[in-house]
C-alpha cells in the first residue's frame, strides 16, 4: 500500500486464525440406525426429530442465551467475555446464542468460542422490545450488518446468522 502522491513504501498485514467446519441441522428419525446412516451427509430430511451434525458427527446441543453483561456498554471487558465462554465450556455447554436485543460482542468472546469449539447462533441486533428495534431496511442498518459480518465472518464458531427470530422483518435481511 502506498498513499497516493507518496513515494514512501509501506505494507499492511493482517493475521487471523481461521477454521473450517460444516454444521447440518438434521430433521430425521435419529433413533433409526438405517436413517442415521443414510442421512449422515445430508443437511436435513424427513419430518421427525431434530439434531445437529458438526463435521459429520451428531452432537447434543447444550447451551445458553447471551445477553449484555451490563447495560452500560463502556463497562464491558474483553476478559469478562472470554471468561463467560470458558464458564459455558466448563459447564459442558457447546452452543451459545447471542441475543438480538443486545450488542455485537467484543472479539475476545468470539476468539474464546473458536478456541473452545463453542458454536455461536448469532442474531442481528433487532428485537421486538419496542417498535424502534424492528428492522427498517435503512442504509445505517445495512452498513452495521456489513461491518459486523466483515469483522466476524472468519470465526468458525459462528454457525448461524439470524436476521431476527423475534421480528416480522418483512424479508429485509
Amino acid at each position: 500500500f502506498s498513499p497516493s502522491g507518496s513515494s514512501a513504501t509501506s505494507s499492511i498485514t493482517a493475521a487471523r486464525t481461521i477454521g473450517f467446519r460444516v454444521v447440518a441441522l438434521v430433521t430425521g428419525n435419529d433413533t433409526d440406525p438405517a436413517f442415521v446412516k443414510k442421512a449422515q451427509n445430508l443437511e436435513g430430511s424427513a419430518d421427525h426429530g431434530l439434531y445437529f451434525r458438526v463435521n459429520g458427527a451428531a452432537i447434543l446441543a447444550r447451551g445458553a442465551n447471551v445477553i449484555p453483561m451490563d447495560n452500560m456498554e463502556g463497562r464491558y471487558s474483553a476478559a469478562a467475555h472470554e471468561q463467560m465462554v470458558w464458564s459455558a465450556a466448563d459447564a459442558n455447554m457447546n452452543f451459545l446464542r447471542v441475543w438480538g436485543g443486545g450488542v455485537f460482542l467484543p472479539d475476545a468472546f468470539y476468539d474464546a468460542a473458536d478456541e473452545l469449539g463453542v458454536l455461536v447462533y448469532h442474531d442481528l441486533m433487532y428485537t421486538t422490545t419496542s417498535q424502534t428495534h424492528e428492522p427498517k431496511g435503512t442504509e445505517a442498518e445495512a452498513e452495521e450488518i456489513a461491518h459486523n459480518l466483515r469483522r466476524l465472518s472468519h470465526h468458525p464458531s459462528i454457525f448461524v446468522w439470524n436476521a431476527c427470530n423475534e421480528c416480522g422483518g418483512g424479508g429485509l435481511y
